[in-house]
């Protein structure tokens, strides 16, 4: 029970912030973050805009959790091969809307504003 993972799948998280994203990428995406990053503080430093900073820690973000969490990239790429095999159940189950009442057979939906409806229609 101590090495289990959540059902949403991210067993180790990353902090949104320029050293936690720098730790988890590796180090290629490293080099290449901590460039963008550079130039989005240099440019915040004239600018006194932190969008572009921002931007970067938004965009890199993503990539570190997946480096971080590799069974989540797995478990996408398997989804994948399933979809271009034509696999419909990697969609899961649809449901109907509104949902139906099992113990209702005969297909009349329930609607309690139907007699408004009509009368101002």
């Amino acid at each position: 029970m101590a090495d289990t993972i959540p059902i949403y799948g991210v067993r180790n998280r990353v902090e949104k912030n320029g050293p936690a994203i720098r730790d988890a990428l590796d180090p290629d995406d490293r080099q290449v973050f901590v460039a963008e990053l550079r130039i989005a503080l240099a440019s915040a430093d004239d600018t006194l805009d932190l969008g572009p900073v921002v931007e970067v820690i938004d965009r890199w973000w993503g990539r570190a959790v997946l480096t971080a969490n590799p069974e989540i990239e797995a478990g996408a790429f398997a989804d994948r091969l399933r979809i271009q095999a034509g696999d419909p159940t990697v969609f899961g189950a649809t449901t109907p809307h509104p949902p139906r009442d099992p113990e209702n057979t005969d297909g009349k939906i329930h609607d309690p504003l139907g007699h408004l409806r009509r009368a101002t229609a």
